[in-house]
């Protein structure tokens, strides 16, 4: 396993799994941007960490799996699997208790050893249609 792909499991473990949302800044640079499906601006690894604290209030329990990790020159590629309860208020939507399940694929662009772009697609849709 790469030293690339090593860093980005440890990323999704500390800062999806656990929380650990200053560990973001370890793999993400301050300049790092995210072009993602949830049409959220994030702008660096404090706003990267907002984003999961709120993505997590509205799924507390949830678990992301790494399915796929690999690194090719300047980029890692990851898909994953979420699983989690809709405890929160999520997209203007009430909590449902519904257990759901979510597949994505991120692409990171890596400079200097940090993340400085990101793309993330999921299928919103599908999530949104798990919670009614």
């Amino acid at each position: 396993m790469s030293e690339l792909e090593t860093a980005v499991r440890r990323f999704f473990q500390r800062v999806w799994n656990e929380a650990d949302i200053e560990a973001a800044a370890d793999f993400l640079a301050p300049e790092f941007i995210s072009h993602n499906s949830f049409e959220v601006s994030i702008v660096g690894p404090l706003d990267y960490g907002r984003a999961v604290l709120q993505y997590r209030q509205a799924f507390p329990d949830l678990v992301t799996t790494l399915a796929d990790v690999f690194a090719a020159g300047d980029r890692v590629a990851v898909r994953g699997i979420d699983q989690a309860t809709h405890r929160g208020e999520f997209m203007g939507r009430p909590p449902s208790g519904r257990t759901v399940t979510t597949t994505w694929i991120e692409i990171f662009r890596i400079q200097d050893g940090k993340a400085v772009e990101g793309w993330l697609e999921t299928n919103m849709q599908h999530l949104l249609d798990q919670l009614t």
